[in-house]
């Protein structure tokens, strides 16, 4: 649940905030100073809590010792209590949270909290593959690395049992709100549902459209650490404000002086109204429905304004509201190859990705070791994947790979490799793209020197 309901559900019999991450100790600690529980309760869950922690311990160590680091120790009991956490925040207020500790047991109540985390984990599973259903194509490092590799390492990783606090994976991608308060599989699955609707809007506009924001961003917009979701917010809200098609997410300097004479003399609190109207505007035009997604718009509209005061005040709408570069598509670029790895290790690399039972471990193999667009070829010409494991390989290639792949093969002479089922496979892939996306490689390849 959000800190702001949780909040509203407890503060008629608590005055202190909850933290996400120690709800279980802050319970206890407020609930205790305020005389909702007494000594005797809170005696009996403490002994509870240790008999717990020595029976954890007693799987831990695989019951072959009787010690072991403090760290550990404490570790666990942020384990146990975290798990203890997750159930308590099921109940809607505070007095059925209070009657739950007093009248089950510590043990039992940690087995639910248990069965909610794997269920948790389950969903954000399922969550994440619709993510992947929706991803933006677009080349940002930190959005592409947090989906097909951080994320995936979170759940491969993450330890329900001895370690359900702890957060592993690699999330790099910023979303536009990020409740940093959570950890463990609560921040991973509340980071997930706020990507998926963030993609929806997104998906909202055409790819090519959302690239040249990128690019009137920053030309180096790939490297950078930016949320996309953002920058397509404001110009689709500084286009509503020029009234305007959102066909088109461009904004130039007439657009925004525009912008300047309608917003520039409001006060904050009068901007922030005029945008939240823009933004309703927006959703209808859309056809918006989705109520989670209609409130993270609201609740982004509100931060949006920020900057979008701060750059009136400055004179600064330019680094708000995006222009396109209309020249970034004639520049002309040299690609310099990675280096080839050696025989012995390509033997046993294409050995293990054939062995692996899993697609997407066969794809991390892939990426993590294949540097070159020689090994690349050779690693596809080796029936390393079979039937739909290549499709499934070429979804997870940005735009730049799958450009450079293109160019690689159209460029050098591959004998017999036109009648593999990579080479079908791929050419299949690219003819599942609209004209306009075709259109847009083509382009982007014959810009390409490979090196």
């Amino acid at each position: 649940m959000g800190k702001e309901n949780k909040l509203q559900k407890y503060r008629h019999c608590i005055d202190e905030n909850f933290r996400e991450e120690c709800f279980f100790e802050d319970v206890l600690i407020n609930c205790y100073e305020n005389n909702l529980i007494d000594n005797d309760t809170l005696s009996r869950i403490y002994y509870e809590r240790m008999e717990i922690l020595k029976v954890k311990l007693k799987y831990y160590t695989k019951d072959e010792s009787s010690s072991v680091m403090v760290e550990v120790a404490e570790s666990l009991l942020q384990c146990i209590d975290y798990t203890i956490g997750i159930y308590l925040k099921t109940f809607d207020n505070i007095e059925l949270v209070i009657e739950e500790l007093k009248n089950k047991s510590l043990d039992y109540i940690v087995k639910m909290g248990h069965d909610l985390i794997k269920e948790k984990v389950l969903e954000g599973k399922k969550l994440l593959q619709e993510i992947n259903m929706n991803k933006l194509k677009v080349d940002n490092y930190s959005y592409n690395d947090t989906i097909d590799y951080g994320i995936p390492l979170f759940f491969k990783e993450y330890e329900d049992f001895f370690a359900a606090h702890e957060t592993p994976g690699s999330i790099d991608y910023q979303l536009c709100i990020d409740n940093m308060n959570y950890v463990g599989i609560e921040y991973i699955y509340n980071y997930l549902k706020i990507l998926f609707l963030e993609n929806e809007f997104c998906n909202n506009f055409d790819i090519c459209e959302i690239i040249n924001l990128l690019k009137g961003y920053d030309r180096k917009c790939e490297l950078l650490l930016i949320n996309i979701f953002e920058l397509v917010l404001i110009n689709s809200l500084g286009i509503i404000i020029c009234d305007k098609s959102l066909i088109n997410l461009d904004i130039n300097s007439m657009d925004r002086a525009h912008i300047k004479t309608k917003l520039g003399k409001l006060s904050l609190e009068e901007l922030q109204k005029e945008l939240l109207k823009y933004a309703k505007i927006c959703c209808e035009i859309l056809d918006i429905k989705d109520i989670a997604l209609v409130d993270y718009i609201t609740k982004s509209t509100l931060k949006i304004s920020l900057f979008i005061n701060e750059s009136i005040k400055i004179d600064k709408l330019e680094t708000v509201f995006i222009s396109f570069n209309k020249d970034c598509g004639n520049e002309f670029i040299k690609y310099i190859d990675g280096k080839k790895i050696s025989n012995s290790v390509f033997k046993k690399l294409s050995e293990e990705i054939r062995e692996c039972s899993s697609v997407q471990d066969k794809i991390t193999l892939i990426k993590n070791n294949i540097k070159s667009l020689e090994d690349l070829v050779d690693m596809l010409s080796a029936e390393c994947l079979f039937g739909n494991e290549y499709n499934m390989y070429f979804k997870s290639l940005s735009q730049t790979e799958i450009v450079l792949l293109s160019k690689y093969i159209s460029d050098l002479s591959f004998e017999g490799e036109y009648e593999k089922e990579w080479y079908f496979q791929f050419n299949n892939y690219l003819a599942s793209f609209s004209e306009k996306e075709r259109l847009a490689i083509r382009k982007f390849k014959e810009r390409i020197e490979l090196i």
